[in-house]
């Protein structure tokens, strides 16, 4: 500030002191809205659950990503059909954190208490308005509620897209389907749903071609009575150890290629073994196979070059047609050659 007071100095850089205010509230506004942004992706509004049966109101839940750990459940007297909710918080539209194990979906389900098939003298309350037994038999019923429930809706269980996923493995073994622990849960429910399906194309070129699109998600090139190998003379065409490959003998009528389309980089060695696991369980038993995959693009290389800059005439670089001989700075100056007659 100059000593009249009156003039600020100019912040560093040549900008003003107003300018570096202004820069800081941008940033500062930035932080906010991905703070805002972030929130908005982990939190969802509640969904309507009040009036649905607790069976769609898990489907609601599931769509919007809650899993089922984080409800809780309460058994209610209620004249509304019995397994009906009847209150739900957080109230819908109120936020839900997704990634909040805590933050817990209370609901209140209707149902009817059974103290009402006692004598009248158990369903009496004291001074304060309790009953002691019904309050124990409501807690009796909130754990025998859990295997009604199921009881009830027993064929869920027997639904690929409908089971939970800890009873996938157990409903493959029934169609003699074998999964990999390590396949997206969307995936192994596909599989089974598909199962009887694809009995009718085991063994089948279009079958093999349905698992390995499955697994992979790109559609793999089959090319039946073919072998990638031909035959050779050792010796006269090919060196044993150096372009030779010893294998058992394959007849071309009972062997295949199968062609992925991705290039070997793009996939572990997991996966490769996953893929001739399931080739191995799909073709039929007597043929032979060969697991190929994209080969790699060849990248273009420049050959220009700048004469004076990165290359030399006469040492590096030759004019089209007949090339001089190379110049040897180490070598002196070139003897001219000799005439005839001269020694």
């Amino acid at each position: 500030m100059s000593e009249g007071g009156g003039t600020v100095d100019p912040a560093p850089g040549g900008g003003s002191a107003g300018d570096g205010l202004e820069l800081g509230r941008l940033r500062r506004e930035s932080a906010l809205e991905r703070l805002k942004k972030a929130l908005a992706e982990r939190e969802v509004p509640a969904p309507q659950l009040e009036g649905y049966p607790l069976w769609k109101a898990r489907k609601i839940l599931d769509l919007v990503r809650i899993p089922a750990e984080r409800l809780q459940l309460k058994l209610v007297e209620s004249e509304q059909p019995r397994g009906t909710i009847v209150s739900q918080r957080p109230r819908p539209g109120q936020k839900i954190d997704l990634e909040d194990p805590r933050q817990k979906i209370e609901l209140q389900i209707a149902d009817s208490s059974i103290l009402h098939y006692l004598p009248q003298i158990y369903q009496r309350s004291d001074l304060t308005g309790r009953n002691f037994v019904a309050d124990l038999l409501w807690i009796m019923q909130h754990i025998q509620a859990q295997t009604e429930w199921k009881l009830e809706h027993l064929h869920h269980y027997f639904d690929p897209h409908e089971c939970p996923p800890e009873f996938l493995d157990y409903l493959a073994s029934w169609v003699a389907l074998t999964l990999e622990d390590d396949w997206p849960e969307l995936k192994r429910r596909s599989l089974i749903k598909k199962a009887v399906e694809l009995y009718h194309l085991r063994g089948t070129p279009r079958g093999l071609r349905v698992y390995l699109r499955l697994f992979t998600g790109v559609d793999p090139l089959i090319e039946e009575n073919a072998w990638p190998f031909d035959g050779l003379v050792v010796g006269v065409t090919s060196t044993v150890g150096v372009e030779t490959v010893l294998m058992h003998s394959v007849q071309r009528a009972h062997a295949f290629i199968v062609h992925i389309p991705l290039g070997i980089d793009e996939v572990d060695v997991e996966t490769v073994l996953k893929i001739h696991r399931i080739i191995e369980q799909e073709k039929p038993v007597h043929t032979d196979y060969y697991l190929t995959f994209a080969e790699p693009e060849e990248e273009e290389r420049d050959t220009s070059f700048t004469i004076g800059i990165t290359s030399t005439i006469g040492v590096d670089a030759w004019l089209q047609g007949e090339a001089a001989e190379m110049y040897d700075p180490l070598a002196g100056p070139a003897m001219a050659p000799a005439e005839d007659g001269e020694d």
